[in-house]
């Protein structure tokens, strides 16, 4: 199918005062040379230690149809050329420029977990109802944002964006380029706590993702989280009065009543919008069907149909790195083994998460539940203690096997039971062999980790042995 033109020169050198002396048009936009696909606009951006002009020319070759740089040394094709002052300010003119054409509906999303797996979700029941628009992975910072805004198309009928922070002060500006009709806080827990005072420090800079609403606009919150109600005076001190809950609160909005959670899913029966339903979501998980309860109010926000989003959260299921689940070959015998990737990252609640999912699982006849958990990343001085008392979960949900990956895990090593503790290593690599030699038919295997700690190696490893069945679907 041939994509669509996002930009002609004309438009692009328009939208960001930029000159081009060609007559080029781009079907997508790339920061990195070795992702260009054809049709591309490749953005030289320049970093600490990166500068992406050097790579211009290779992009080009590649097929990109044009570059944006601010120096046009070394490229060939001069009529390929947009150039501009600033890059990474020409890419935020252009993520402006490509709002301000569209009259889709958009919704924001923050919180400490669940923002990539919410977006998905959203993405496809939306899709299924009109033309929608979605943030790639989790293009959620200062570059990621503009590029979403840059990339949606004009006729895009509903846009659903993810927007993330490391600190104070990093959400404001994406969410005003973004000029969201709803802004969802999936809740807050202790996420980047090194560089924060404390929860209700970073409570306050989740909340502001409602600087980029109307007045008009809807605040979903997460009633069941200790900040529901900071974060709902902070939205109505800024002027916004539709605000909206979900969770197993008799206030909430969006209520959870029963949840049966199952091994490919979980049924649920909750009110929508005052509305009985009862639907199936295809990802295991208490956070999952919270987070389910999120997507049907937004839905019901912008005035989409939350009955026909509720029956098709049955075909969504986890993302790679965030509870796909695959079943795969035994590396070094007979029979399959379940993998769950939750990979992608990791902190106490999504560690817990995770846990909760690999102990509700169903192994085989003689198969075990088994832990790969690495390190978790940016948590401050309370990293150590939360890492040792990972114990406790983990002994009281009769996880089998634990194998910890990273320095901050070998504080686990420490207080696990010698009956539980299938071993401690450095690095992921280090751990890959005795994990494949371990694993035998039957086995349910979850495999969690910050991203720093690349526990998604072991992943990688134990696919390649073969997928037999690999439950996640392309989500377009």
């Amino acid at each position: 199918m041939t994509k669509a033109v996002l930009w002609t020169a004309g438009d692009a050198a328009t939208a960001i005062g930029g000159k081009t002396t060609g007559d080029w048009s781009v079907t997508g936009i790339s920061i990195d040379s070795r992702k260009v696909s054809k049709g591309d606009l490749f953005i030289a951006l320049k970093g600490p230690n990166f500068d992406g002009h050097k790579f211009a020319q290779s992009a080009l070759d590649a097929g990109a149809h044009a570059v944006m740089v601010s120096d046009a040394s070394g490229i060939t094709e001069t009529d390929k050329v947009l150039l501009v002052d600033d890059t990474m300010a020409a890419l935020e003119r252009l993520g402006i420029a490509g709002r301000a054409r569209s009259s889709a509906k958009i919704i924001a999303i923050t919180g400490s977990v669940g923002k990539t797996g919410t977006k998905e979700a959203l993405k496809y029941v939306l899709s299924q109802q009109g033309n929608t628009h979605a943030s790639p992975a989790s293009f959620n910072n200062h570059w990621g944002v503009p590029i979403s805004l840059a990339t949606l198309p004009s006729d895009a009928q509903y846009g659903v964006l993810e927007i993330g922070m490391n600190h104070p002060g990093e959400i404001s500006p994406l969410v005003k380029m973004a000029k969201p009709s709803v802004a969802l806080i999936t809740t807050v827990v202790g996420a980047h706590t090194e560089f924060f005072k404390d929860e209700g420090e970073i409570a306050m800079a989740k909340a502001e993702i409602f600087d980029g609403l109307d007045t008009d606009g809807t605040v979903i919150l997460n009633r069941d989280n200790l900040h529901y109600f900071a974060l709902a005076r902070r939205a109505k001190e800024i002027g916004l009065t539709d605000i909206k809950c979900f969770g197993t609160d008799a206030m909430a909005n969006y209520r959870l009543f029963e949840a049966n959670i199952v091994t490919d899913g979980s049924a649920v029966r909750a009110r929508v919008g005052g509305r009985d339903l009862e639907y199936f979501i295809g990802c295991p998980g208490e956070h999952w069907v919270l987070n389910s309860l999120a997507v049907l109010g937004c839905v019901e926000a912008i005035g989409a149909d939350t009955e026909r989003a509720a029956r098709d959260l049955a075909d969504v299921t986890p993302p790679a790195g965030r509870g796909e689940i695959s079943i795969l070959k035994v590396p070094s015998g007979d029979g399959t083994f379940t993998l769950i990737d939750d990979a992608y990252n990791a902190n106490p609640t999504s560690m817990m998460a995770g846990i909760k999912v690999l102990a509700q699982s169903k192994p085989g006849e003689n198969g075990r539940k088994i832990a790969v958990v690495g390190d978790m990343r940016e948590l401050g001085d309370d990293a150590v203690k939360m890492h040792a008392d990972l114990h406790q979960p983990l002994t009281a949900l009769e996880i089998d096997r634990v194998y910890s990956v990273g320095p901050l895990m070998a504080e686990l090593d420490k207080t696990l039971p010698a009956e539980r503790n299938a071993g401690h290593f450095d690095t992921a690599e280090d751990a890959i062999d005795p994990i494949k030699a371990d694993l035998r038919d039957g086995d349910v295997v979850l495999v969690k980790g910050s991203l720093g700690i690349y526990v998604s190696k072991i992943v990688s490893a134990l696919k390649s042995g073969g997928v037999v069945v690999q439950t996640a679907t392309e989500q377009n």
